[in-house]
């Protein structure tokens, strides 16, 4: 603003110099021509009246006087021959006849001109006045014209110039500088608290208003911008954005947790590429779809989890401004869905090997291969595994109802303790056969339940530390209250569950030593049925076991 001032201070200043120089020069000039013409007048009149005085007109253009005199008088006939000239030689110069102050003077008596030359640069002018006898007497003069004139005033022009240009300067620096101090001072945050200038006040006062609006619409973004961290930050799923360079502009706590960034803030990763959060070869082309202007979705596994992504681009208007990446945690939907997978495949499995069995021994009885002294061996068979698929089928339909959740019976009352000692003397055949003993302690504790699925549960706890238990060891159930919560423990001398395997065996048909399994019998779902049994009576199974030490079950009913 500042250069501006003088910028223009000294282009108004050269403009003004300039003007007052033409117009001048244009003045004296005129004023000078105007002396001139009233010279040249007199002269005439002079002539006129010498001649009137009786003077004869040769003799006064013979005379010195009129030699020497500044002023060019030229005589010249009717016909325009040149008859007489006191400044060139008459018999070098044309006729006159058709000059323009010649003809007038002729017609008018008297008459003036004026002719530029603009080679030379110079102006002559001229009257002409008609004597009695009929000639023309003409007198002019010669000066400079007013372009020679101001061209010959340059220099002084421009020296006056830049005096006045480097006056101007200084003079302009000054003011602008007292103009542009106050300006500079401005205290735009409170712009109505400024003592400045009257002119700026209104602007002065749009300022406060737009600061006014600019403020209440910062504390508006602010407030959204808080409420769109609080509601991100507070939802399960991951969510991610980013610009068209894949860099990151908003990050949630779930998405920081998802990625083991857990300690980190999300400001850490904002303006980073998602590069720095992943290299995730799959999520990143995700990403770069969506940022072509494409939806992709795909399952991502990360840290044992398995996670549902959604990239979708946003758009504002035609152009793509980023994309949006949304992470579902599926982890529980996905085991479950590989549990059904398993299940279904583990159910054809345990019901095709009897099913095989039984129709191998039937089709040699049908076919008369069996000798007469097996059948009965061959038929003994047919009935083991007839038991085995029984069995298996009933402790499916247990499961079936327990995952159903419906009302199995009557909910009462019922003694743990008492529980616990009919299925360990259920079991006393298998018992005696292994020589096991089965040791069951503790307190009469009560839970509320149903008796039949206490007891599958107890019973198949019992069963089971039995059957990995070595011939001639004890297995110890006890049931106590600890801190008003009723406990049932079951603990084996066992061969143990290694610790990768302890997570899996309540999973349905899932067994530990296969081998094991086919020489104990069972269908391979009876802690699954105990876990369901468990969850039917809203209890927690926990489990702790040491490979060659032998495992302890744990049922704590929260009521």
């Amino acid at each position: 603003m500042k250069q501006t001032i003088l910028n223009n201070m000294i282009i108004l200043t050269v403009i003004a110099v300039l003007v007052s120089a033409v117009f001048t020069t244009t003045a004296v000039y005129t004023m000078f021509n105007n002396k001139l013409r009233e010279e040249l007048e007199n002269s005439a009149d002079f002539f006129m009246d010498l001649l009137d005085a009786g003077y004869n007109l040769d003799e006064l253009l013979e005379s010195d006087a009129v030699a020497e005199y500044k002023t060019r008088i030229t005589l010249i006939a009717e016909n325009g021959e040149v008859l007489f000239d006191n400044q060139a030689d008459i018999r070098e110069m044309e006729n006159h006849l058709h000059r323009e102050e010649v003809r007038e003077a002729l017609t008018k008596g008297s008459s003036q001109s004026a002719r530029r030359s603009r080679t030379l640069g110079r102006e002559t002018f001229y009257y002409a006045v008609r004597l009695d006898s009929g000639q023309i007497l003409r007198f002019a003069v010669t000066t400079e014209s007013i372009i020679f004139t101001l061209y010959r005033l340059l220099t002084l022009i421009g020296i006056m110039l830049v005096a006045v240009i480097t006056a101007a300067f200084l003079l302009g620096e000054k003011m602008a500088e007292g103009i542009i101090t106050p300006i500079n001072n401005l205290d735009l945050d409170n712009p109505l608290q400024n003592d400045v200038y009257e002119e700026i006040t209104p602007l002065l006062t749009r300022i406060h208003r737009q600061n006014l609006a600019i403020k209440d619409q910062i504390q508006r973004l602010q407030a959204q911008q808080e409420d769109f961290i609080a509601l991100t930050n507070n939802m399960a799923e991951g969510l991610i954005v980013v610009d068209r360079a894949a860099k990151i502009i908003t990050i949630n706590t779930s998405a920081l947790n998802l990625f083991g960034e857990s300690s980190s803030l999300s400001s850490d990763y904002i303006g980073r590429n998602i590069l720095m959060l992943t290299r995730d070869i799959h999520l990143n082309q995700a990403v770069e779809k969506a940022l072509r202007g494409d939806k992709a979705e795909l399952v991502f596994t990360l840290n044992d989890k398995s996670y549902q992504v959604f990239a979708d681009p946003v758009w504002e208007g035609s152009t793509i401004r980023g994309a949006l990446v949304l992470f579902i945690d599926i982890s529980s939907k996905y085991a479950v869905e590989q549990m059904r997978k398993e299940f279904a495949g583990n159910v054809s499995h345990e019901l095709k090997t009897p099913l095989t069995a039984i129709s191998s021994y039937a089709e040699l009885i049908k076919d008369g291969i069996a000798k007469p002294q097996d059948i009965p061996e061959f038929a003994g068979h047919i009935y083991t595994e007839t038991q085995r698929m029984i069995a298996l089928v009933e402790d499916l339909l247990k499961l079936s109802r327990l995952d159903e959740k419906v009302e199995l019976g009557p909910t009462e009352a019922i003694n743990l303790l008492d529980v616990a000692a009919q299925a360990a003397q259920a079991l006393k055949p298998l018992t005696d056969k292994h020589q096991i003993e089965i040791k069951v302690s503790g307190q009469s504790v009560s839970v509320p339940g149903n008796e039949a699925i206490l007891f599958e549960m107890v019973y198949n706890l019992i069963d089971n530390a039995v059957k990995y238990s070595r011939d001639g060891g004890q297995v110890e159930v006890k049931v106590l209250e600890r801190d008003n919560t009723p406990l049932l423990l079951v603990a084996d001398q066992g061969i143990g569950i290694p610790r990768e395997h302890q997570e899996r065996v309540f999973e349905r048909f899932y067994r530990v030593d296969k081998s094991h399994s086919k020489k104990t019998g069972g269908t391979g779902l009876g802690l699954s049925i105990v876990k369901h049994a468990a969850l039917y009576h809203n209890a927690v199974v926990s489990l702790e076991s040491e490979v060659d030490k032998g495992t302890t079950v744990t049922v704590e009913f929260k009521g």
